[in-house]
């Protein structure tokens, strides 16, 4: 599918992290054989885009919309943002592979009391996902996936882990149309959601926000929409918007109740390339 586009889904942890978690919405190769053989194909995606300053921020940022499939002899590499996975078999029916997610941290930031808190290191998180693929559901070219994503801190900034589970129908149409819809939650570890929104006594003296103490489960709901066009065989554009609602703790936590918000939305356009 998608994730986790994954827009930069790593300012925008879910889907993709955060993940939204599997995106079909792209600008796929045709003429795959059967076998995932056949040499290397697939595309880039570059452009701007609009992005939350971190997870639960009101403030938004310009930051960059990559995007990048690459196929061959039965691998599929899947580039999204700050996001990758490597699908070991690429092909229809049940999918699999290692996962990786860089997630920037969280420093000098808009809002001062935010900034006031301790800084959080930016962090390499690892892990794996499962997914199904069916095609040709409700008509020819299309293709329908549901999966599961698992990936763990392994850099020590929030050793938790998150669990992403979604969704994502995609399809051709008018010859030149791509479009895709893509939907998922995200479940946080308690050590994940400490990190990102708890406040100790001592960031809440020094930022005056109150104390919280932010405990793990849902974290988000989300879902995407994306619209691909080709000019040619080989250029095309794509955009995507997302909207991300953050729940539980995490939409409780004052970092996000009181400086920040619970509704986050990505937005990018970007060109794209086949080879």
């Amino acid at each position: 599918m998608q994730q986790h586009f994954v827009s930069f889904r790593s300012l925008l942890p879910a889907l993709a992290g955060g993940a939204m978690l599997f995106p079909v919405a792209t600008l796929a190769q045709d003429g795959q054989s059967e076998d995932g053989g056949g040499g290397v194909s697939g595309f880039i995606a570059l452009g701007p885009a609009l992005s939350p300053e971190y997870e639960g921020a009101s403030d938004y940022e310009a930051v960059p919309l990559i995007i990048s499939r690459i196929e061959g002899y039965g691998l599929g590499l899947e580039i999204d943002g700050l996001d990758a996975r490597l699908n070991l078999r690429n092909r229809p029916g049940l999918q699999f592979g290692p996962s990786f997610t860089y997630r920037p941290g969280r420093d000098d930031v808009s809002s001062n009391a935010v900034d006031r808190l301790s800084e959080i290191d930016d962090a390499i998180e690892l892990g794996g996902f499962l997914r199904y693929q069916f095609v040709e559901v409700l008509r020819p070219q299309d293709e329908l996936e549901l999966g599961i994503e698992v990936l763990a801190d392994v850099t020590g900034t929030h050793e938790g882990l998150t669990v992403g589970l979604g969704g994502g129908y995609a399809t051709f149409f008018a010859q030149r149309w791509r479009f895709g819809f893509d939907a998922g939650v995200t479940f946080a570890s308690d050590d994940y959601a400490e990190t990102y929104f708890g406040i100790d006594a001592a960031d809440s003296a020094r930022s005056g926000l109150s104390a919280f103490d932010a405990e793990g489960g849902l974290k988000d709901v989300v879902a995407e929409i994306s619209l691909g066009y080709a000019f040619s065989e080989r250029w095309g554009v794509v955009g995507r918007l997302e909207y991300t609602r953050l729940v539980g703790d995490a939409a409780d936590s004052p970092v996000v109740d009181d400086e920040g918000s619970p509704d986050q939305v990505f937005a990018g356009l970007a060109i794209s390339f086949s080879f």
